[in-house]
């Protein structure tokens, strides 16, 4: 009898653990759960009611993780999702599952062409460092300035007077640059840029381009700098003088390309192909009357940083450039190549070393090394460029159909105090730097020395066959950082050229006598002066 009894009692414990199972298995087949995000983002969307449709008593709300899980009786269900501002959304569900939903925007847009627009995004107004933002809740969506005006002002001393004419340099005061530049990123990965300036009270592009960045890489198309000199690249809200120095103007500027850049913690690459720079009429009209080719380049650039702390940083660097002659303005001759600089100033706009355009030119080799060591507020910065052209020896004279030129800088620096410098890895430069008390301002002390030769000589010939002129510079700054967006910077630059340098042939530098003989001491001649510079420059 008690066997029965106890068979009895194990009958219906299963039973009812038979029942139990399949009460808790309906329910969760029966379970709807998901997150709910806005459209075209990815941040998560918390206190929205979600319910069934026509059950007000079924409604629950999503966590801080856009989460919800809901019980249903039957399949299939629409479950309704509602919150202030958005459009209200039903969907219709066949099964338990784990669903995602985008919520749009409530309200209806159209574009400029009266279609109804896909996706809404909020943002959210911000101003950064002094920059104004506009940004999503995840940052998949951003927009941002960066404008800039440099006011500058220079003197000139120095008396170069040579064969009784008196070279002059006009002191005077300029808007140097007045940038407008709107940058933007889209569904996280899609970015695009459009700059100006405006400065000298002319209109020229500068970068416009689309991009595609990865996690560590980037694709980059349209117009922009080629990759060559930590210095060229560095952006000039950011660099330590009011100008670049002499040699690396052999750089490449701005053309119209495809680029490729990637970087670890230690290394960074960038390559790209480039066409010309932006046609204006003038570049038009020599392709129209002469079919003359766009030209193209290679250009790629190489950094490691085998020490990369939070304020130290060891760089080495190189960069390298195969170019064909690229299209000039008609009236320019083809097939050339010219180097001229402004003897790093730019209220006076004299080029003093100038090769002039070199015409029956093939090709052109640029090389470039880069070393720079920055520790807390102390950094020390070198680069060494040099340029090699190739030209038809068919038409030039015997022995030159080769031509070189070359350069160096090499320039220190230190933060006086509150501010350390900052190297940024994805661009291998150094960029803004870094306050220790964002509500003073920092002095920069720094000293340069920059030198260039654009001669070419024939070997046991003292004239050179191509007389581009050489130059060497000796520069003193001064600045002071307001706060991130607001700096002032005074140099003094002392400039110092060969006889050569003499603008294309332009000016005098050097004395002859009555017989017309040049009776200038070697080493001596050539146009020499100093110069007082400043700038007082917003970023915002």
């Amino acid at each position: 009898m008690k066997k029965s009894y106890y068979c009895k009692l194990t009958l219906l414990g299963l039973i009812m653990l038979f029942l139990f199972s399949g009460n808790a298995y309906s329910q969760v087949e029966n379970t709807v759960t998901g997150k709910v995000f806005p459209a075209g983002m990815q941040t998560p969307m918390r206190d929205v009611s979600v319910g069934i449709q026509g059950d007000p008593s079924s409604m629950v709300l999503t966590d801080g993780n856009g989460f919800f899980s809901l019980t249903v009786k039957e399949f299939p269900v629409d479950i309704i999702f509602i919150k202030d501002t958005y459009e209200k959304q039903v969907v219709n569900v066949k099964k338990a599952s784990d669903i995602t939903v985008y919520m749009s925007v409530a309200g209806k847009a159209v574009n400029d062409y009266g279609q109804e627009v896909g996706i809404r995004v909020k943002l959210n107004p911000e101003s950064r460092d002094g920059i104004l933002m506009f940004s999503s809740t995840d940052n998949r969506f951003r927009y941002w300035f960066d404008n800039r005006v440099y006011f500058d002002g220079a003197v000139y001393l120095g008396d170069n007077t040579y064969q009784g004419v008196e070279h002059k340099i006009g002191n005077g005061v300029n808007i140097r640059r007045m940038r407008f530049a709107m940058k933007a990123i889209i569904y996280g990965n899609w970015g695009g840029e459009i700059d100006f300036d405006f400065g000298n009270n002319e209109v020229d592009i500068k970068d416009a381009y689309i991009r595609y960045i990865g996690k560590n890489w980037q694709l980059k198309a349209g117009n922009f700098r080629e990759p060559m000199s930590m210095e060229t690249m560095t952006t000039s809200r950011y660099i330590t003088f009011l100008e670049r120095p002499m040699a690396t103007e052999q750089a490449p500027s701005r053309h119209l390309g495809i680029a490729y850049k990637t970087f670890t913690n230690h290394l960074f690459f960038e390559v790209g192909v480039f066409s010309s720079k932006i046609a204006n009429d003038l570049i038009r009209d020599q392709n129209k009357s002469n079919g003359t080719n766009a030209g193209w380049s290679v250009t790629g650039r190489l950094a490691y940083a085998p020490i990369k702390k939070d304020r130290m940083v060891l760089h080495f660097g190189v960069s390298g450039s195969y170019r064909t002659p690229k299209i000039q303005e008609l009236g320019d001759p083809i097939n050339s190549f010219r180097y001229g600089e402004n003897a790093e100033t730019e209220i006076n706009r004299k080029k003093y070393i100038d090769t002039d355009w070199v015409p029956y030119c093939k090709t052109k080799t640029i090389y470039g090394l880069e070393f720079a060591y920055a520790v807390k507020n102390f950094r020390v910065q070198s680069e060494y460029l040099r340029t090699d052209i190739t030209r038809d020896a068919d038409k030039v004279p015997t022995g030159e159909d080769k031509f070189s030129m070359g350069g160096f800088y090499v320039m220190g620096a230190w933060l006086i105090n509150n501010a350390d410098y900052y190297y940024n890895m994805a661009d291998a430069e150094f960029s803004q730097i870094d306050f220790q008390d964002n509500k003073k301002g920092a002095f920069e002390f720094a000293l340069r020395y920059s030198f260039m030769d654009a001669n070419t000589f024939k070997d046991g010939v003292d004239i050179p066959y191509m007389p581009g002129g050489s130059g060497e510079s000796y520069t003193v700054g001064v600045s002071y950082y307001f706060n991130y967006n607001v700096k002032f910077m005074l140099n003094y630059a002392y400039l110092n050229h060969d006889r050569w340098a003499d603008g294309k042939g332009k000016y005098k530098t050097y004395d002859i006598d009555d017989n017309g003989n040049d009776i200038t001491p070697a080493g001596k001649g050539g146009i020499d002066f100093s110069t007082i510079q400043a700038r007082l420059l917003i970023a915002f």
